[in-house]
């Protein structure tokens, strides 16, 4: 149900409230009232950018003025418009006011002021030349670039264009001056070439054509050609404006920070609006958890963070000006959630390896019980590999418990227990608070001391997850909370025996099941939706243990001994982590990913009376380059 209602929400606003996803076809409809009326995406099909990307259709539209008929308002309001930015003077207002989409929010950024009066415009054109007016209109593109009044009336256009909810028109009268230089820089930093640049502002004269002829059609012959050319566009008009921001500012960009002063947040909101990126850089080039999450940061551009104030559409728009996700694909999608699961799946194992040797009962007289501490500490680091980045997994505990020896054959025993678990990679973190309950016994044929015998040993535990996810780039930390249990079962057989040297095989099955709930999450834009565990491994369990004659120095009794473990897992030993943002989802799989786990140590034990110390150190070794250790310090008291 989490997961519809996730699917849903984003279903809304890619049809109602953002950024449409990239397609080729742009279906504009064309309008009776509105004749200039156009995507900017492109006339028929969508422009191509650079970087590999498509201009997205349906986001900013480019138009004459707002003058529909009534059917044109009906198409209009089909069309999600929530901002019309309107570049007319007050007096061009006055005399057409805009008949505004429905629930659309209506702003003025004039940008030529007093240079609009068009009265005086008309009445001198009967005088003017072809080569007047072509000269009248290059220096008002050029205007656009060094007239203060323009640049702050583009200014508020733009940031009007990139805090629009929803698409958005920008006009002036004619649709084709104004509205075709605003188009073009929109365009210029989207990426469009030069030539669909111009090739979309020379679209005027085809959109418009019917309307310039019929109103050639009567005027005198002496005038027609003049009001023919002012009433459609020409390359070297705009040609102007652009040579004119290469003098003045050298470049698109530096005219939009230093001549308009936007600033690079919004130029990227304007950008993720009108793009989509059909590859990310590098993603070609990923593998494993990098080209997952390459995929994510991909597919998120279609969210609610793409072409909006986010962390997100910076960082995405900073990684395509740079060439490089820097290492974001590494870090998007929590590898560390799947690191925390494995390492929770192993965790019981470890438990019955370290209390095996005061659980057996071997040590006691018949009838006699003991009461044992052993407090644990141990570390696994996994390398990088190409599907994953490398981990850590740290735990620190205790197991407090006792052992009775039933009879000559039998003894039971059971405890309590608290671990501290601590998971890291790529600098995210879980921490896992672990309390959990053992019970057991074993059975011997002749005697616990000597012969064969078999063993069964379980535990139970209530874990506390928490974790924090530190994407950097901007992202804050995306903190998630959850609890969940685990249940072990290790069932085995042995044949102790004794001697200068004692030997002590064992073989044996394990059966560990983690549940984790589903957890939500929170404090970043990029916290995800987790799936929650519900996962059994099972490996079989071999180890050696040999332990020397006791020496007694004074009143003690030392025993030193070594100890060798195999651990064979049979299911998928590399787990997975499932999330999912804006539906969009996204899997990780941890570092470990080991079927095969060596372990190896030496112990030391010394008694006197009822007292027993001992310690344990032990290496471990993995396939694909997971090492570590582990220590135990222990006592034992017999009554």
């Amino acid at each position: 149900m989490k997961l519809q209602k996730t699917y849903a929400a984003t279903i809304i606003y890619l049809l109602c409230c953002g950024a449409q996803a990239a397609d080729l076809t742009v279906n504009t409809p064309r309008l009776q009232g509105m004749d200039n009326f156009r995507d900017v995406a492109g006339t028929t099909a969508a422009y191509s950018t650079s970087h590999d990307g498509v201009m997205r259709a349906g986001v900013f539209y480019r138009s004459n003025a707002l003058t529909p008929t009534t059917s044109d308002l009906a198409i209009l309001n089909t069309l999600n418009i929530t901002t019309v930015v309107d570049l007319r003077t007050t007096a061009e207002i006055a005399a057409t006011p805009d008949t505004l989409p429905a629930g659309a929010q209506y702003i003025n950024a004039d940008l030529i002021g007093n240079a609009g009066n068009t009265s005086s415009i008309t009445s001198s054109l009967a005088g003017m030349s072809l080569q007047s007016v072509n000269a009248m209109m290059e220096d008002g593109e050029r205007s656009f670039v060094t007239n203060d009044f323009s640049r702050k009336g583009l200014a508020l256009e733009f940031r009007a264009l990139a805090e629009a909810d929803g698409a958005a028109i920008f006009h002036c009268t004619a649709g084709k001056d104004r509205t075709g230089w605003t188009a073009a820089i929109l365009q210029s930093i989207a990426g469009v070439s030069s030539t669909d640049i111009m090739a979309n502002y020379l679209a005027t004269n085809d959109y418009t054509a019917a309307r310039i002829n019929a109103t050639v059609a009567v005027l005198p012959a002496s005038i027609a050609d003049t009001y023919r050319t002012i009433m459609g566009v020409q390359a070297n008009w705009l040609q102007a404006g652009f040579d004119q921001i290469l003098l003045s500012y050298g470049s698109v960009d530096n005219y939009l920070k230093q001549g308009l002063g936007l600033d690079q947040a919004t130029i990227y909101v304007l950008r993720g609006k009108m793009v989509r990126y059909a590859q990310l850089p590098g993603q070609q080039s990923f593998t494993g958890n990098a080209a997952e999450g390459a995929a994510f940061l991909a597919a998120l551009q279609d969210s609610p963070l793409s072409g909006r104030y986010t962390a997100y559409n910076y960082f995405l728009q900073s990684a395509i000006d740079s060439g490089s996700l820097g290492g974001m694909e590494k870090r998007i999608g929590g590898q560390v959630h799947a690191d925390a699961e494995s390492y929770l799946l192993r965790t019981a194992s470890q438990i019955n390896d370290k209390i095996a040797p005061w659980t057996s009962g071997s040590q006691l007289a018949v009838g006699r019980t003991s009461v044992w501490m052993t407090g644990v500490d141990s570390y696994l680091g996994t390398n990088a590999s190409p599907s994953t980045s490398s981990s850590n997994e740290h735990s620190a505990g205790a197991i407090v418990g006792g052992t009775w020896r039933t009879s000559e054959q039998a003894s039971v025993n059971g405890g309590v227990g608290y671990s501290h678990g601590q998971v890291s990679s790529n600098g995210d973190e879980v921490k896992t608070n672990s309390t959990f309950i053992i019970l057991g016994g074993r059975y011997a044929i002749r005697s616990l001391q000597d012969g064969p015998y078999g063993t069964l040993q379980g535990s139970a535990g209530y874990i506390d997850y928490q974790s924090d996810r530190r994407p950097g780039e901007g992202f804050e930390t995306a903190k998630g909370d959850t609890n969940g249990q685990f249940y072990s079962a290790r069932a085995g057989v042995g044949w102790r025996v004794p001697g200068v040297v004692t030997f002590d095989p064992s073989l044996g099955v394990q059966v560990t099941h983690l549940h984790l709930d589903d957890f939500q999450e929170t404090g970043s834009e990029v916290a995800l939706d987790m799936d929650g565990s519900n996962d059994t491994q099972t490996s079989l369990v071999s180890n050696l243990d040999i332990n020397l004659k006791p020496f007694t120095p004074g009143n003690w009794a030392v025993t030193p001994g070594l100890n060798v473990g195999y651990e064979r897992l049979l299911s998928d030993a590399q787990a997975t982590s499932n999330g999912t943002l804006y539906g969009f989802g996204i899997s990780q799989v941890s570092a470990f990913d080991s079927d095969n786990l060596y372990k190896a140590g030496i112990n030391l034990s010394a008694a006197t009376g009822n007292l027993m110390l001992a310690a344990s150190a032990n290496v471990l070794a993995a396939d694909h380059s997971s090492t570590g250790f582990n220590g135990t310090l222990s006592a034992s008291l017999a009554f």
